[in-house]
C-alpha cells in the first residue's frame, strides 16, 4: 500500500497520487501471535501499535442475537437461541452463519442496504411527487440477486447494461431499475415544451443523477463535483464527467416491458428480432402491405410476417418495470430519444454555453484502464452502457473492489474501514486499516466476488465476535473505537425495529415480493396526497416486512422517519443514528406500537396460563433471554396493575430491545 498522498516533485498539488486510485496489490498478512484469521492479524497488528488489546469473545446469547439481526434484520426465536446455546460442537457458530446466509431473510435485510445506497424510491419526487407503480420489480431483483449470491461483477453489469450483456435473462432488463432509482422531474420532462433551455437543463440534471448514482455506488467517488469545473480536490477533469454523461445520453426513465418467465422472454425476443428482420427485408417499416396481388416472394414474406405476429399475439402480456428505457410511449413532451443525444462540455454547467462535443468514456485517473471507449458503432446506445459496466468491473479497477468490501464491512461494524463510504477522494476519510482493506478487496476478487463468502469471512473473525464492553483505559486512547478493540454497540434501524415488533408480536407475514404496500391513504386529484394518519394498522398490509412498503419521497412515513429511516431523495451510504425524545414517544404511543403490544400480549397469554409464565415468555421473545427475578417481579406487578399489553409496550421500549451488543 502506498502512502496516502504523494505530492509530485514540482510541488504542484494537482500532481498527486491518492491511496484509492493506486492499483490493488495483496499485502502480506502480518505475523501476529494468536491472530487466527487474516482479518484478526491485521486488526491486532494495528491495536498493538496503538497500545490497545482486543476484547474477549461475546457470550453465545449475544452472538446469535447480533448475527441474526445483522444478517436478517430480525430477532432470533427462543427456540433458535436455546438450540445454539445447547450446541457445543466446534462448528456450531459456522453452521449458524451458514443457516442465516441460506435463508431468504438475508436478501431482504441486505437488499435494504443496497436500496439506501442507490436512493431507491417509488415516487418521482420534485413538485409533483407522482407514483411509480412499477418500480418494485427492481427491489425484488436486488433481493433475489443477493439471495442467489450473484457474483458482484455480474450484479454491477446487470444494473448498468443487463439488456445488452445478458440478453437471455429477464433480470437484464429488471436490473436497469438501478439507473432509474432516483428522483425524476415530472414537470420538466412531461410538461415543459421541447427546444427550451429549461428542457435541456432538466435532461442534464437527470443524467447528472444517473452519473452520480453509478459513480458513487460502484466507485465511491464524487465525480459529480466535476460538473461545473475540474474537480477541486480529486484528479477528475470536467471532460471526464461529461464523457460519463454521454454514456447515459440515450436512455430515459420510463416503464419498460419484460417477461418474468425466462422462456417467454427468450421467445418474445427471438420473434421480435425475426419481425424486425422481415420488415427490413420488406422495406416497409410500418409492416403494411400494398396491393392485393403480390408476387410469390412477397406473398411468402407477408405470410411469414403474419405468422410471427400471430405467435407474438399469443404470448402472455408482458410485465412492466420502471427502468432505463430508450423506447416507450410518449407522454406530453416526454418522448424517447432518437439515439444518444449529443453531449457537450458545458462552461460552467450552463446548457447555453456549449463547448466541444464529447464521446462516451470513463475516468482518466486510473492507471492501466483505458478511459476512452472504442465503440464499433458510436450511435449504439447499449454499447455505451456495456463499455462502462465492463470498465467498472475490470479486475484492475481498484475503486470497485475497495468500495464494495468497505460497504460490507461498514454494515457489519457500523463504520467502514473508510468511514466515508461514498467518498474515497481527498475530502473523504483515510482508511484506518489500509492494508486490511486491500487484502479484503483482493481476496474478494479472487473468490469470485461472492458476497456471501465475504460475509462468512468477516462474521467468523474474532474481531466481529468480540464483546462490546467498554474499557476506560482503551477509551482514553481510542474513544471512537476506530481500531476495533471491542465490538460496536448499535441501535436497530427503523426497518429492524418495525420488523422485530411484528415478529415478536406474532404478526409478521413473510410473504416475499410483489407490488409495494401502501401504509397511507392515497389520492391524486392533481398533485398526490399521502395520508399516513388514516392507515389501518390492523390491515394485512401492515404485517409484511418493511422493505415491501411503498417509499414516498416527499412525504415519508412519520414513524419510520423519526427512527432515522433513509431519505430516498438522496444517496444514503450510511444512516444517521440519533437518540431523541420523539423516538421514545413514538415507540410508546404510535398506533402501530400500541396495537402490536396488544397482539404480543395475546400471543403470550395463549401460550402460558399464569402471569409469571407469560412474563418469562415475553422476555424470551423480545430480548432473547429469561428475566432476572427482580425484572420478573417488577414487570408482573406492573402487568397486574396496568394490564399485560402495557407490560409488553414496556418491553418494546427497553434499550435492550432496540440496541444490539
Amino acid at each position: 500500500m502506498v502512502s496516502l498522498l504523494l505530492v509530485g516533485e514540482s510541488g504542484d498539488p494537482r500532481e498527486t497520487t491518492w491511496w484509492s486510485l493506486e492499483p490493488l496489490r495483496p499485502p502480506e498478512v502480518p505475523a501476529v501471535e494468536a491472530s487466527g484469521a487474516p482479518i484478526d492479524a491485521f486488526i491486532r497488528k494495528t491495536l498493538a501499535e496503538k497500545g490497545l488489546f482486543p476484547s474477549p469473545e461475546a457470550d453465545r446469547r449475544t452472538l446469535i442475537r447480533r448475527l441474526t439481526f445483522n444478517l436478517h434484520g430480525l430477532p432470533p426465536t427462543p427456540e433458535e437461541v436455546d438450540a445454539f446455546l445447547e450446541d457445543r460442537s466446534s462448528d456450531a457458530y459456522q453452521r449458524l452463519v451458514d443457516r442465516l446466509l441460506s435463508s431468504p431473510r438475508y436478501g431482504e435485510r441486505w437488499g435494504r442496504h443496497w436500496l439506501d445506497v442507490v436512493h431507491y424510491g417509488e415516487t418521482h419526487g420534485y413538485d409533483k411527487d407522482k407514483r411509480r407503480l412499477h418500480a418494485w420489480p427492481y427491489r425484488d431483483y436486488v433481493i433475489r440477486a443477493l439471495n442467489e449470491d450473484k457474483p458482484y461483477a455480474r450484479f454491477v453489469e446487470e444494473q448498468l447494461a443487463g439488456d445488452v450483456l445478458y440478453t437471455d435473462d429477464p433480470d437484464g432488463i429488471v436490473a436497469l431499475g438501478f439507473i432509474a432509482a432516483g428522483p425524476w422531474d415530472f414537470v420538466g420532462h412531461v410538461e415543459l415544451r421541447e427546444g427550451t433551455v429549461d428542457k435541456d437543463l432538466t435532461r442534464s440534471n437527470d443524467r447528472d443523477d444517473m452519473v452520480s448514482t453509478a459513480m458513487s455506488s460502484f466507485l465511491s467517488l464524487t465525480v459529480h463535483c466535476a460538473r461545473c469545473h475540474d474537480h477541486k480536490f480529486d484528479p477528475i477533469p470536467q471532460e471526464d464527467y461529461y464523457r460519463l454523461q454521454a454514456v447515459f445520453a440515450g436512455v430515459e426513465r420510463a416503464d419498460r416491458p419484460y417477461d418474468r418467465d425466462p422462456a417467454t422472454h427468450r421467445l418474445r425476443r427471438s420473434l421480435t428480432a425475426e419481425r424486425r428482420a422481415l420488415l427490413a427485408e420488406e422495406k416497409r417499416p410500418d409492416g403494411k402491405l400494398v396491393g392485393s396481388l403480390l408476387p410469390p416472394a412477397e406473398e411468402e414474406l407477408a405470410a411469414r410476417l403474419r405468422e410471427v405476429d400471430r405467435r407474438l399475439a399469443a404470448l402472455p402480456p408482458p410485465s412492466l418495470v420502471y427502468a432505463a428505457a430508450y423506447d416507450f410511449a410518449p407522454q406530453g413532451s416526454f418522448a424517447p430519444p432518437q439515439g444518444p443525444r449529443p453531449i457537450h462540455l458545458l462552461l460552467p454547467a450552463d446548457v447555453k454555453s456549449r463547448d466541444r462535443l464529447l464521446e462516451p468514456g470513463a475516468l482518466s485517473c486510473l492507471s492501466g484502464l483505458e478511459s476512452r471507449f472504442r465503440l464499433a458503432d458510436p450511435r449504439d446506445e447499449g454499447a455505451r452502457r456495456a463499455a462502462l459496466a465492463r470498465w467498472i468491473t475490470d479486475r484492475r479497477n481498484p475503486l470497485t473492489w475497495r468500495s464494495i468490501t468497505n460497504r460490507i464491512w461498514h454494515y457489519h461494524f457500523g463504520r467502514g474501514l473508510v468511514d466515508t463510504p461514498n467518498d474515497f477522494g481527498r475530502m473523504g476519510s483515510s482508511p484506518t486499516h489500509p492494508e486490511l482493506l486491500d487484502w479484503l478487496a483482493v481476496w474478494f476478487v479472487e473468490n469470485g466476488g461472492s458476497l456471501k463468502t465475504l460475509h462468512r469471512l468477516i462474521v467468523q473473525s474474532a474481531t466481529y465476535r468480540q464483546c462490546s464492553r467498554e474499557d476506560p483505559r482503551f477509551a482514553r486512547i481510542d474513544g471512537e473505537n476506530r481500531y476495533l478493540w471491542r465490538m460496536n454497540r448499535s441501535r436497530l434501524d427503523a426497518e429492524s425495529v418495525r420488523d422485530a415488533v411484528l415478529k415478536v408480536s406474532g404478526d409478521l407475514d413473510l410473504t416475499m415480493g410483489g407490488p409495494s404496500l401502501d401504509h397511507f391513504l392515497f389520492k391524486d386529484d392533481h398533485s398526490p396526497v399521502y395520508d399516513y394518519t388514516r392507515f389501518d394498522v390492523d390491515s394485512p398490509q401492515s404485517r409484511r416486512r418493511s422493505i415491501y412498503r411503498s417509499i414516498v419521497r416527499s412525504v415519508p412515513d412519520p414513524f419510520m422517519e423519526c427512527l432515522d429511516c433513509a431519505d430516498p431523495s438522496i444517496l444514503t451510504p450510511q444512516r444517521n443514528t440519533t437518540l431523541t425524545a420523539l423516538q421514545a414517544l413514538a415507540l410508546l404511543n404510535n398506533p402501530f406500537m400500541i396495537r402490536k403490544a396488544e397482539t404480543f400480549a395475546e400471543r403470550v397469554r395463549k401460550s402460558r396460563e399464569d402471569l409469571a409464565g407469560q412474563i418469562d415468555l415475553a422476555y424470551r421473545l423480545a430480548l432473547g433471554r429469561a428475566p432476572t427475578p427482580g425484572e420478573a417481579s417488577m414487570l408482573a406487578a406492573y402487568a397486574a396493575r396496568h394490564g399485560l399489553p402495557a407490560a409488553c409496550r414496556l418491553l418494546f421500549n427497553a434499550n435492550e430491545f432496540v440496541f444490539i451488543d
